[in-house]
């Protein structure tokens, strides 16, 4: 099943309208070689669900998806993940997307997502974002090979694009339709050699895929879509995230961006330099004056003075 409103930022840069985003930080993250894990529990009530109290249904565990003799990696999915903010323009425009990466195809004269086992509404998630929200933080840490990015914010359905698995349920795309009231993600990717200068945009950036990448992905979801109002509710999402490595990169997938050319599993990661603050100086301890000696030695001595006239 092809989501059609689950697109690759390539697929459908053309027809995007780009938004200002006022995210505060200035990064760029592109990596699409990961996998998601974890289980979405369902709730009747926004207060229910924050609160983890009275789940009408779940935890639903991600279970292996399978297309033909085609498996997704164990109880996992291809994840995508592309996050732009305050970036020079060589690095895209402002953008927050977290996607199922269902559009790998190991036929690509069939269609992109063609045989691939996560195209599939179970597990599916996506959230897509071109507005003030969410905040985005993160970058390179000293020495440039570790690369830190956190985003939190809720709604994620630009252009009608928020999506979530309908936990137990299957079926259409349309009944995953929604809006994120939650949103978390949390990630660390650790890299073999230091990023370098690109000297056109004065940002260290690296292309290589991480040796190492973990992290955590949660949320809330309002499933509010009019298709089959059965599946409506909140639905809490908690996952992990872990890379590099997906059913994409294991079986040399690629997707065609808008043309003939294949395009494998990618990385890229950007950011300005890194801006170490100065040590914090200590104030030194002042030390006592001329009067204040005298008035400590006058002190003393009445202390003596007064304890020779006890033992009198």
């Amino acid at each position: 099943m092809l989501h059609q409103s689950a697109f690759r930022i390539g697929l459908a840069a053309a027809a995007l309208t780009a938004a200002s985003l006022a995210q505060a930080v200035p990064l760029s993250a592109s990596f699409d070689n990961f996998t998601y894990s974890g289980s979405v529990t369902r709730y009747a009530t926004l207060a229910d669900a924050q609160n983890q109290t009275n789940p009408t249904g779940g935890p639903y565990t991600i279970a292996t998806a399978t297309n033909g003799p085609r498996s997704t990696r164990p109880n996992a999915r291809d994840g995508n993940l592309s996050v732009t903010s305050s970036a020079p323009a060589a690095y895209g425009t402002d953008l927050t997307y977290l996607s199922t990466a269902w559009y790998f195809t190991m036929t690509p004269a069939s269609g992109d997502g063609w045989g691939n086992p996560n195209n599939t509404n179970d597990g599916f998630i996506q959230y897509y974002l071109q507005s003030a929200a969410p905040t985005v933080t993160g970058g390179w840490q000293p020495g440039y090979t570790q690369f830190q990015l956190a985003v939190a914010g809720g709604n994620g359905d630009s252009l009608d694009a928020g999506r979530l698995w309908p936990a137990p349920a299957s079926g259409a795309a349309a009944i995953s339709r929604g809006a994120f009231v939650e949103f978390n993600l949390n990630l660390s990717a650790n890299f073999a050699s230091p990023a370098t200068l690109n000297t056109t945009t004065n940002w260290y950036e690296t292309n290589a895929m991480p040796t190492g990448m973990t992290g955590t992905l949660t949320g809330i979801f309002q499933n509010d879509q009019t298709s089959d109002p059965s599946y409506n509710g909140f639905y809490r999402f908690n996952y992990t995230v872990t890379g590099p490595g997906s059913w994409a990169a294991d079986n040399s997938a690629v997707y065609r961006d808008g043309g003939a050319v294949d395009i494998p599993p990618s990385s890229l990661w950007a950011g300005p330099e890194v801006v170490v603050p100065p040590p914090a100086t200590v104030a030194p301890v002042p030390t006592l004056g001329n009067l204040a000696l005298l008035g400590l030695s006058l002190l003393l001595g009445l202390m003596v003075f007064m304890r020779r006239g006890r033992m009198h």
